[in-house]
């Protein structure tokens, strides 16, 4: 593995490689299911592509090379598959921001619900609107001198404020028997976060932290809830600094470890996957099959896109661009809804969090193949992040989590302030 002295360096040298191999054929947004959405879309992509890679090479920020960058979906890898030099597109917009964030540009302004240690940060608004802080069984950080465990779970920052699948998935490792602590992404982050806004000194000094945090259990593997994290941790950071554990994603865990699950019930219900870029990206996408297969009852079907065709979901088009998002959310539920499908299992917070606001459109429930595995198990959360969404009702949503909002240091007026803003993230129609 080629070492480099920090992040930023890395992704400096990748951005300029790419720059460097790039022909400005254009061939990648040509395909690419975003483009077109954008007000890019009367441009030809070849001046487009030019105009990112002059930034790469150090020019200067154009309009387009903005727009573009912060309007990616996130890794849906379709630009790569079409790329003749086969290049990876996707992983130079991440040296595009970066260039961004340094010229003094200002990423779009719903940046802050990506940034974990902002007030009014995703995770930290929708755990408030949760549960209290008393009622939550992990850790925000390792003590001093903790007890050793022999895994860690890590849940992101996502993971906190679409609360229910974190609480299934400590309820599911307590039902297994695994030696464990959890840490929230209430104060640590792997770094994914920083780098989506450009931030590249930060990333690395929240990923050698949460290494740190984790590292401090002295555990044999770090399970992460959220693959961006394992992939932190895992691909890396390893190339700058000593990373003392090994890195699993959750679902190969639960995988390797599948004859302790204790499965006690039945559910007759025909399940569709979809398929998460990230998973895609790392060639483990039988592992959620493998896990609701065990499920006694679970028949699957598959979408017309799967595995590694997957459609992407949107969900970071829709953190930067909302107003656009919509045609991307819906294409992978149109799919899903051919099959026949009973329920739609996501793979990631982040396909939850597109797909869950528009379940009240669809005839068949959407959930996160943690919940499928912990109601198998005997354990059901209520999902509320899905109910407050797909409700947009502010003052229903307030009066509801009136005490758990109160509990959590945050008062009403402030939600009154930034609920606003999540809806029109979330929910497609919102405000219009």
């Amino acid at each position: 593995m080629k070492k480099y002295r920090n992040l930023a360096e890395y992704f400096d040298y990748r951005g300029r490689r790419f720059a460097e191999r790039c022909t400005n054929c254009g061939a990648c947004l040509k395909v690419c299911p975003v483009y077109p959405l954008t007000g890019l879309a009367g441009k030809d992509p070849k001046d487009v592509m030019e105009k990112i890679t002059d930034l790469l090479k150090g020019g200067s920020v154009s309009d387009e090379a903005y727009e573009m960058v912060f309007a990616c979906n996130g890794g849906c890898d379709i630009c790569s598959k079409a790329c003749p030099e086969k290049l990876n597109p996707y992983s130079a917009f991440t040296s595009a921001v970066a260039q961004i964030a340094s010229s003094g540009r200002q990423p779009p302004t719903r940046a802050y619900q990506v940034m974990p240690k902002h007030r009014h940060s995703f995770h930290r608004v929708f755990s408030a609107l949760q549960s209290k802080p008393s009622d939550r069984r992990w850790m925000t950080r390792a003590p001093a001198n903790p007890k050793r465990a022999e895994v860690v779970l890590f849940a992101g920052c996502n993971a906190t404020g679409m609360m229910h699948t974190f609480i299934e998935t400590t309820a599911i490792l307590d039902k297994m028997g695994i030696d464990y602590v959890a840490l929230s992404g209430e104060e640590l982050c792997c770094g994914t976060a920083a780098m989506l806004w450009g931030d590249l000194k930060e990333a690395q000094a929240m990923g050698e932290e949460l290494v740190a945090n984790i590292a401090a259990f002295s555990p044999k593997k770090a399970v992460h809830f959220c693959t961006g994290c394992h992939v932190m941790c895992w691909a890396m950071l390893p190339r700058f600094i000593p990373v003392p554990f090994e890195s699993c994603e959750l679902a190969q865990f639960l995988v390797d470890n599948i004859d302790r699950i204790p499965f006690r019930q039945r559910m007759d219900k025909v399940v569709a996957v979809h398929d998460a870029c990230s998973l895609a990206r790392l060639g483990t996408f039988e592992n959620p099959r493998k896990l609701l297969q065990a499920i006694p009852g679970v028949s699957l079907v598959e979408l017309k896109h799967n595995r590694a065709d997957s459609l992407c979901c949107g969900g970071a088009t829709n953190t930067w661009r909302p107003d656009i998002s919509e045609p991307l959310r819906r294409a992978p539920l149109k799919e899903a809804e051919a099959t026949g499908a009973q329920i739609l299992a996501t793979t990631c917070t982040g396909c939850q969090g597109s797909f869950a606001p528009l379940e009240k459109e669809c005839p068949f429930e959407v959930r996160s193949y943690i919940s499928l595995l912990a109601e198998a198990v005997g354990v059901r959360q209520e999902d509320k992040f899905k109910r407050y969404v797909n409700s947009a009702n502010l003052n229903e949503v307030i009066s509801d989590a009136r005490d758990c909002i109160e509990a959590s240091g945050f008062t009403t007026g402030e939600m009154e302030q930034v609920l606003p803003d999540y809806f029109d993230r979330f929910c497609p129609q919102h405000g219009k």
